[in-house]
């Protein structure tokens, strides 16, 4: 299909301010599956879908796969124009069950991996969010304490010579915030630009920042699983379609974020190609559970290494949102006793000269 400039800017308009939700995406496989299953015909079926659905850019997203099936193209194909919206694997997933005729298995079986992927991500949301509520509102608090707060109880005290010296610096401290408030929320805006700019378009950043993720206590753990989980459940996928092992690990490859686990996927890729098997190309690695390579090598020996994968995503997909927990709750405790330390300290300089006040009264 000639894809002309006007649906250049239509992909634009939709990635920039109609993009579908993962909830939404996950509705569109879903529903897809069951009106497949119900020996519904795809086009039938997109028309469908679309009558029911509320995202606008969906909407345009539905309605050129509709025009691409009516020119004769496949389902995987039409999804090829939409490749910001659904991922490589998926549409690899899709074309093979095109040629093996259980595209509505495929289909529920990509619905059900959007699912968790929403409840694992509707998760590190949820664990997120009561962190960076807390320290938006200690930002907050310790900036009016500083801006406003200390230097009117200051103002009560003729002799400012005779404060106490917490006070002294914190007054500094406050003086500084007036004068450079602005200047401050640019450097901290633009902090957040750079980094990202960076971890995408500087290799070196972005080979420390994912080295970093790897070997932080706590953080290594849910990163190393979450990848396993991703590994072990994509390959499953891959394989159940009869995706051959080399196309898996590209795609693999494609999907990983970390530039290690990227690597460790062309490695493995390279490895098979040179006849070596799965286990073999894993084994003594730090990137992957010791348990996980011995599954695969049993799966291997016995000749039914998707059902294994499959039991071994479920399995880390549990210890997954464990550690998530587990990560939360250490996280908790140490944000609170930072800003019980900077809030007490500022509290300090405010009470230390009204006491100093109460004494010389006495």
């Amino acid at each position: 299909m000639e894809v002309s400039k006007l649906w250049f800017f239509e992909k634009f308009v939709i990635k920039k301010f109609f993009a579908p939700k993962l909830k939404q995406k996950t509705n569109f496989f879903r529903l897809l599956a069951v009106a497949q299953r119900a020996w519904l015909g795809l086009r039938d079926a997109l028309f469908s879908i679309k009558n029911s659905e509320t995202n606008r850019g969906l909407v345009m997203i539905i309605q050129d796969l509709i025009d691409q099936l009516t020119q004769g193209y496949t389902l995987s194909k039409a999804m090829e124009n939409h490749n910001y919206f659904f991922k490589e694997e998926e549409i690899a997933l899709v074309e093979s069950a095109e040629s093996m005729g259980n595209l509505p298995d495929i289909l529920d079986e990509i619905a059900k991996e959007l699912e968790n992927s929403q409840r694992i991500n509707a998760k590190i949301k949820k664990a997120i969010a009561y962190p960076i509520v807390l320290v938006i509102f200690s930002i907050v608090a310790v900036t009016i304490l500083l801006i406003y707060v200390i230097p009117t109880i200051v103002t009560m005290f003729p002799d400012q010579q005779s404060l106490p010296n917490l006070t002294k610096i914190m007054m500094g401290i406050s003086g500084f915030l007036q004068r450079t408030w602005f200047i401050l929320l640019l450097i901290v805006i633009g902090i957040i630009f750079t980094y990202r700019f960076l971890y995408k378009y500087v290799l070196a950043f972005k080979v420390f920042i994912d080295k970093l993720m790897l070997t932080t206590p706590a953080v290594s753990g849910v990163v190393k699983t979450y990848y396993m989980y991703r590994f072990s459940k994509l390959l499953s996928q891959l394989y159940s379609a009869w995706v051959s092992p080399i196309v898996s690990l590209v795609l693999m490859g494609n999907t990983f974020t970390n530039f290690f686990y990227r690597k460790k996927a062309i490695e493995i890729k390279e490895n098979l190609n040179a006849g070596f098997s799965f286990s073999e190309s894993m084994e003594w690695s730090s990137l992957f559970d010791p348990i996980l390579v011995q599954i695969i090598h049993v799966g291997e020996d016995t000749g039914n290494i998707t059902e294994v994968l499959k039991k071994m995503s479920d399995f880390y997909r549990d210890m997954l949102q464990t550690r998530i927990d587990i990560l939360m709750d250490l996280l908790q405790p140490f944000l609170m006793a930072i800003i019980a330390v900077v809030i007490g300290v500022i509290v300090g300089s405010i009470f230390l000269p009204m006491a100093d006040l109460v004494n010389v009264i006495k």
